[in-house]
Order: C-alpha cells, then structure tokens, then sequence
C-alpha cells in the first residue's frame, strides 16, 4: 500500500536553537459540559535563555450521554494527560526532563 511508506517528520526543536539547557513537558487538561481534553507541550531553553515552546499532543472527547458533574469530567481529563504522558515518554526519547501538570480552571 502507498499510504504505509508516506513518512512525515516532526520537529519539535528548531535547526538553529543549540543544545537544550532545560527540557520539560507541560501537561494541561479541561472540561466542559460539552467535552473534555488535554493537550501536552514541549518546552526548550538552550543555554542563552532562549525558550521554544511546540504542541506535542492534544486529544479531546464528546462527554458521555450519561450526566457526569464537572468535577468528575475534569478527574477523566487528568487521567488522559496520565496516559498521554506515558506515550510521550515512550516516543520520545528524552533523557533528562521535567514535567508539569495544570488543570486550567474558569
């Protein structure tokens, strides 16, 4: 099949940002009464302080017919950006690299 030999690279850092003084990756997850979702960011500062930040990963879903309370549904977005940052940390391969989780309250 000619879809299975397309190959499309992913640059999460700039050709011209130098060596990475501080890698992390920023986890943020919400909920609404329509959906809920994360998104995860990588987040560089090469040694001259330049940050660079790039979409990683985002996933979001419809709630389910079942009413749920807000506060549950913003549980279930925790446990997606959990489970997305377990197949982060398997894809990429970073070694040394801190993390932050947010859930963004209004």
């Amino acid at each position: 099949m000619e879809l299975e030999k397309i190959a499309i690279s992913c640059c999460y850092k700039p050709s011209d940002f130098g060596s990475s003084a501080v890698v992390q990756l920023h986890h943020f997850a919400d909920a609404r009464s329509k959906g809920y979702g994360q998104c995860s960011y990588l987040r560089l500062i090469n040694e001259k302080g330049k940050i660079h930040c790039s979409l990683v990963l985002g996933k979001s879903r419809v709630n389910p017919l079942k009413q749920l309370t807000i506060p549950r549904l913003e549980i279930t977005a925790a446990t997606v950006s959990v489970k997305v940052r377990h197949h982060i940390r398997k894809e990429l391969d970073l070694d040394e690299f801190q993390e932050v989780f947010g859930l963004i309250v209004k």
